[in-house]
């Protein structure tokens, strides 16, 4: 079985993976510089390009073909339902579907899918939307570095793949990125990746925080399959620093009751192997293993490497070209014998074999001729290249650099339900304040909750929230003021 190297490039250090099979058989990380990474957006391609050749040089890795993963900050997973259309335009049903369910524009986004099984009249699709600017940066790095990208994974859909279970909730984070994720019948429902502001808070604040946000996604799911809710019978696997945390397992559960434990590792390894340092590059690794292997619990295999950047097929001029070339010079050898032969069997042919060898040093010439061709072609192309990457990276820097005000007032605007009426919302070039009218203080409440779940935002911050009387005192309304940050 060919050897599968794995890299992810996380805020604070590099990590790599190699395994033949479902035996590990090297691991190595290198730190990075603060800020060259920041919530997966690298900052400085060059120089994380070269900590990357660094570390495998240094570890003895061969370079060549890698799967990477990205961070899932920033990126909304959904999953949409369909009617029943033609193949030929289910790819723009499912495009105008994700512009209307996914709250952020779809021009800062990529949009990566893949079709789950469905019921007879319908169409299930798991989609993501992640951010051009961080999946561009990590491509570019990796391409730099000298590695050939064929998968590109994108991290919480990595760790779905290493439980090996119908139905679970899985909890992992490193550092300040924190990735929940809930799995039925292995297709991730719900995931949620979100930064921490680890520098301000301790251990026991960082695992309150968590649970908090576990605690939110439970309650954010049973509302929308009130038919089957999560209940004490679903084990939570846990990973990452949480994985060494087993003392505080109780506060991340708070008032849960389910059983907890580690997320085992779905590979062998040797002895010093930390399975929960490396455990997104062990479920890129599960996706190159056959299918039915044992531990490939989800099933969304997505690859969220833009079609541009993946490898072009083979031109049919370089096909074509030596294959000509292979032809006239067999015609050429084959002239040359059955001329000789012609002088043998009789001399009276002599004046035909002259004819003959005034048409072979015709096709020499001929030949020379599109070899000369052939080498001006490829001279213009290589000069061509560079303007081509210029332009390419000129594209995605216009893409990158468009305001996302435009975005944060939609979603804003998307988000709220009918209980809830804005009044207005300011931008001061830093954070947004928001003000409006909920009938209820519940309903007010639930609003700024989404609107911290979407995590498009830092903090959600409800700054005031007071009560008025109507003409019905039974009836009051809530005005509310919210910061967005």
């Amino acid at each position: 079985m060919a050897k599968t190297t794995t890299l992810y490039i996380e805020d604070a250090a590099i990590k790599v993976l190699v395994n033949n099979g479902k035996k590990v058989e090297k691991w190595a990380s290198a730190p990075l510089e603060a800020g060259l990474v920041i919530d997966g957006l690298i900052q400085d391609e060059t120089k994380v390009s070269e900590e990357i050749k660094s570390l495998f040089s240094r570890e003895k890795i061969p370079t060549g073909r890698v799967i990477a993963a990205m961070s899932g900050l920033k990126s909304i997973f959904r999953i949409i339902s369909l009617p029943a259309v033609p193949k030929n335009i289910l790819d723009e049903a499912i495009k105008n579907e994700a512009n209307r369910v996914i709250p952020t524009p779809m021009d800062q986004n990529y949009l990566s899918y893949q079709v789950l099984p469905s019921a007879q009249g319908e169409v299930k699709v798991f989609i993501v939307a992640h951010p051009k600017n961080t999946t561009d940066s990590v491509i570019k790095t990796i391409n730099k570095a000298g590695l050939r990208l064929e998968v590109l994974d994108i991290a919480p859909l990595a760790l779905c793949r290493c439980a090996n279970l119908e139905k679970v909730i899985i909890v992992s984070n490193w550092l300040d990125n924190v990735d929940i994720a809930v799995i039925i019948g292995r297709i991730p429902e719900v995931i949620r990746s979100l930064s921490l502001p680890v520098e301000s808070q301790s251990v026991a604040e960082r695992i309150s925080t968590i649970a908090e946000e576990l605690n939110r996604t439970i309650t954010f799911y049973n509302s929308s399959h009130a038919e089957s809710p999560l209940d004490e019978s679903v084990p939570v696997l846990v990973s990452g620093e949480l994985a060494n945390e087993q003392d505080s397992w109780s506060s991340l559960l708070d008032e849960l009751s389910n059983q907890i434990s580690s997320l085992p590792s779905p590979f062998i390894a040797g002895e010093g192997f930390d399975p929960s340092v490396y455990i997104v590059n062990m479920g890129m690794a599960l996706r190159a293993l056959p299918a039915g292997t044992e531990h490939q619990n989800s099933l969304i295999n997505i690859n969220a490497m833009p079609g541009f950047y993946k490898p072009k097929g083979t031109s049919l001029a370089s096909i074509l070209v030596p294959t000509v070339i292979v032809l006239l010079v067999g015609g050429l050898v084959w002239g040359w014998f059955y001329i000789d032969d012609m002088k043998q069997k009789n001399n009276v042919l002599e004046p035909q074999v002259q004819e003959q060898e005034a048409t072979l040093i015709q096709k020499r010439a001929e030949l020379s001729a599109l070899n000369s061709q052939i080498a001006e072609t490829q001279k213009s192309l290589d000069a061509a290249n560079p303007v081509v990457t210029a332009l390419n990276d000129m594209l995605w820097d216009m893409y990158q650099g468009r305001e996302a005000i435009t975005g944060d007032y939609k979603a804003i605007y998307n988000l709220h339900s009918s209980n809830i009426a804005l009044s207005t919302i300011d931008f001061d070039g830093e954070s947004i304040t928001v003000t409006g009218y909920g009938l209820t203080k519940t309903a007010v409440l639930e609003y700024a909750g989404i609107l911290r779940g979407s995590n498009r935002w830092l903090d959600v911050v409800v700054i005031s929230m007071d009560k008025i009387l109507t003409e019905d005192p039974n009836m009051p309304i809530y005005s509310f003021n919210f910061l967005l940050k």
